[in-house]
């Protein structure tokens, strides 16, 4: 008996998906391929992707792909259309982080995930912010870019969610990323984040940590 017409759409779908997936791998995304994915999420057709299986590993992979903005950053396009990809795929990050932080709230293993994709994003908003630095009349976001730093500072913070190894990745993503964020963030923000940072401690008696979080801890308050 031959499948119902939604079970052949699925299987078609799926099939269809796994194909773009395997040729997504050879290449690096676009602002496009970012959006694609996120909606398939929404809309319920793909799962978050995750390391615990390969296919889905594969795909998480390249979703923190940095080659993906090095790419967009060595396009012949102006620096305004750069601008545009990378703050589409910013913004589909934030989607995404959103997301992970839900489903890890819910009970889901996907802290590494939402570690990982946290410290992706801001390596992504420091490119962004490199290029506002080069374009007078574009000043950015800063209020979003505060914001997306103080949660990661949060998390850095929040040893019940995260390992010890979780909120160092973080910590030095911040320690990395921070200072070209920071020069185009306004006094005010980034005296916000100073009194957020100075807010933690490190209780966890890890070494890696705690080198980790005072190098973050020296930038964020430089």
């Amino acid at each position: 008996m031959s499948a119902s017409l939604p079970v052949r759409l699925c299987l078609a779908f799926s099939l269809a998906f796994a194909a773009a997936s395997a040729r997504a791998s050879d290449n690096q995304w676009t602002s496009q391929d970012y959006v694609d994915l996120y909606f398939r999420h929404f809309n319920g057709h793909v799962p978050l992707p995750h390391r615990r299986e390969k296919a889905q590993a594969a795909l998480f992979s390249h979703l923190i792909d940095p080659a993906n903005i090095t790419r967009i950053e060595g396009a012949p396009i102006s620096n305004v259309e750069k601008l545009r990809q990378l703050r589409i795929i910013l913004a589909v990050l934030g989607s995404y982080r959103a997301a992970y932080n839900v489903a890890v709230i819910v009970g889901e293993p996907l802290a590494e995930e939402l570690t990982e994709v946290q410290a992706y994003t801001l390596e992504v908003a420091e490119h962004v912010a490199n290029l506002v630095r080069l374009s007078p009349d574009d000043h950015g976001s800063p209020s979003a870019w505060a914001t997306l730093v103080e949660g990661v500072i949060e998390s850095v913070g929040d040893q019940e969610r995260y390992t010890p190894v979780q909120s160092a990745i973080m910590a030095d993503a911040i320690a990395r990323h921070y200072p070209a964020i920071a020069a185009v963030l306004p006094e005010d923000e980034r005296s916000r984040l100073r009194k957020q940072v100075l807010k933690l401690s490190d209780t966890s008696g890890n070494a890696d940590l705690h080198e980790a979080f005072m190098r973050m801890k020296q930038v964020v308050l430089d």
